[in-house]
């Protein structure tokens, strides 16, 4: 399995030996939350049509897979030092939120990837990158990973977009033989999570439900449609007209190791 060189809150990774036999081959994959794009670097297409909505993350993949420049991984590796503290991170942060080059931001975008806790990426309303410092001994600039993902995308056809999740696949001639596979942020894991405090994350009941309507009108246009999420109630109903498969995943993102647990995730599959 080819690794993701971000570290990623709900990278599918882990969940790979569940979804990549569903997804199987096809003419086109078509990812609307791209993410750190763990999926699609073990996915086997004719073509790919890869989408976030965070604009740094798709920039800084247009940088990897330059095919005009190979130098933007060796620029990286220069931030990373020896030491690392929270002097050095907090400034890196700083810098990266007051600079509006794309090649910068992208090669910081990297290192705080990095450095701040958990590899986690959330920004402010003001649209500040606000990660604390991640305490971690000697990070290291992911060069291997890059240089896979570089490779890997550049021997195929690919296109990276930064849109809505909606726009990815609205305009885009869907057909047979395409798959298309959403993994949005999931609907609250208990009852005691409330979408009010969901939405805050950018992602609200509607707009699931938006997904879920989107997910069948693709399957009626004859593309296979896969979703993934938290295994509750509310995803069930949902996802009612789907095929349902529950599965247990290890959560990553967590402060401490010894407090990471299971969670119940569900895979919604839509076939033609």
């Amino acid at each position: 399995m080819r690794k993701p060189f971000l570290k990623w809150a709900g990278n599918k990774f882990r969940v790979l030996p569940h979804l990549l036999p569903i997804i199987g081959d096809s003419k086109r994959y078509i990812e609307p939350f791209g993410g750190s794009m763990a999926v699609a670097l073990n996915v086997s297409a004719g073509e790919y049509v890869l989408n976030d909505i965070n604009n740094d993350l798709i920039n800084l993949y247009g940088h990897v897979t330059d095919v005009n420049d190979d130098t933007f991984i060796k620029y990286c590796q220069e931030l990373f030092y020896e030491s690392n503290n929270r002097e050095a991170y907090n400034e890196m942060r700083d810098l990266f939120n007051q600079s509006t080059d794309s090649f910068e931001r992208s090669r910081m975008f990297v290192y705080l990837n990095r450095h701040c806790f958990n590899g986690l990426t959330r920004y402010n309303s003001k649209g500040g990158f606000n990660v604390p410092f991640g305490k971690m001994k000697n990070p290291k600039c992911p060069v291997n990973e890059m240089l896979q993902f570089r490779m890997y995308f550049l021997q195929r056809k690919h296109r990276f977009m930064s849109t809505s999740f909606e726009d990815s696949v609205l305009y885009e001639n869907i057909e047979s033989g395409d798959v298309v596979y959403f993994d949005p942020p999931y609907v609250p894991a208990s009852e005691t999570a409330s979408f009010s405090d969901y939405a805050k994350e950018g992602f609200s009941y509607d707009q699931q439900v938006q997904l879920a309507e989107l997910a069948e009108s693709l399957c009626n246009r004859c593309a296979k449609v896969i979703v993934s999420n938290h295994d509750t109630d509310v995803s069930r109903q949902l996802y009612k007209n789907a095929s349902i498969h529950s599965i247990q995943v290890q959560r990553s993102i967590s402060a401490k190791g010894s407090s990471r647990k299971k969670a119940n995730e569900l895979i919604a599959i839509y076939e033609p």
